[in-house]
């Protein structure tokens, strides 16, 4: 299945195709951040921090490199 596509518009706006904002359950209005990387953007839902504090709990930090052993 091909990925979807939209356009630039001469006003500069994009609009997502339907299915895409379905599928991601994507509302108007939504607030949505834009990172910038290479040629392109990842655009995904805004997260607040509170949304994400704790995300590495319970992670597996064996091989783990702290500061006393880089050159």
């Amino acid at each position: 299945m091909p990925a979807p596509t939209a356009e630039l518009s001469p006003r500069h706006r994009i609009e997502l195709p339907k299915e895409l904002r379905s599928s991601l359950n994507w509302k108007p209005g939504q607030k949505l951040m834009l990172i910038p990387h290479k040629n392109g953007v990842f655009v995904g839902p805004l997260i607040s921090p509170q949304e994400i504090a704790g995300i590495g709990r319970g992670a597996n930090t064996e091989g783990y490199r702290d500061r006393s052993d880089r050159y």
